[in-house]
Parts: C-alpha cells; structure tokens; sequence
C-alpha cells in the first residue's frame, strides 16, 4: 500500500515538474535568459513561441505561466507542511486544499488543451509538460482520498 508521506513526496515531484515548466517560459519569455525559440525545435506544430505569444496566452493581462508559477508554488508550499505538520486535522485540510487546487487546474488544463489545439493549432511542449503535471497531481490527490483514505 502507499503510504501518505509517499504520496505527498509524488505531490511534490509532480510540481516541481510543472513548475520547472513554467519558470522554463519565464526564463524565456519574459526574462528572455533563454532564446525563445529553444523549445520550437520538433516540428512546426509543436511550437512554444506560437502559443506562448499567440492572443490566448493571457488572462487579465498576465501570462498562464505566472498562474502556473503560483499554483505549483502553493501545492508545493502545502505538500511540505503535510511532511512535517503532525497534526491530523491541519493534515486533511492540506490535503483538500490540494485535491481543490488540482481539480481546478485540470479544468484550466483541459480550456488550455483545447486552445492549443483548436484554436491556435499549435502545442507548446512546455505547457504539455504543465498539464502532464496538473493530471498527475489530480491521479495523486484522487487516490489519497478514494482507495487509500487511511493514508491521509
């Protein structure tokens, strides 16, 4: 069985992921530390630059990648005081702030997906990478509260 500090250490993992992600497209974009066009390099539908730079890559004149920034930052934030709070009940709010978080995120995935592909025509392997982790973060937060309640 999985116990709850391993599942908080793949909370974590997978956040990390998304947030190298994301402070990958801001080194990029916007700090310009890295050539923007470094993740344009497998094919011309698989082109960060079009969809970082393209109409939808904002909301309220931020860029997603800072949302993303603040999201894997707060779920990284609360996965590491689940590792070394011992009290239950701060435990389980941690742990449905995070299960909230991750559903939330897997529907802004899901709208970003659907922009990349229908509306832009273009994928950003860095935002993939984001996604990827949102749904790993949602599997993760899934199985603590389904078949592994205990481990809370």
């Amino acid at each position: 069985m999985i116990s709850r500090k391993t599942l908080d250490y793949i909370t974590i993992f997978f956040s990390l992921v998304g947030l190298a992600a994301m402070l990958y497209l801001l080194l990029s974009f916007t700090l310009n530390f890295i050539p923007q066009n470094s993740c344009d390099i497998i094919s011309s539908e698989i082109n960060c630059s079009k969809v970082v730079t393209s109409n939808y890559s904002t909301l309220f004149g931020i860029d997603w990648y800072y949302y993303g920034i603040g999201f894997f930052s707060i779920v990284i934030i609360l996965s590491i005081l689940r590792l070394f709070d011992k009290n239950e009940k701060q435990n389980k709010i941690f742990a449905q702030t995070i299960f909230g978080l991750s559903i939330f995120g897997a529907g802004i995935a899901c709208y970003l997906i659907y922009v990349e592909i229908f509306l832009v025509h273009h994928i950003c392997i860095l935002c993939t990478t984001g996604h990827i982790a949102i749904f790993g973060l949602l599997i993760t937060s899934i199985l603590r509260f389904t078949k592994f309640k205990y481990t809370l």
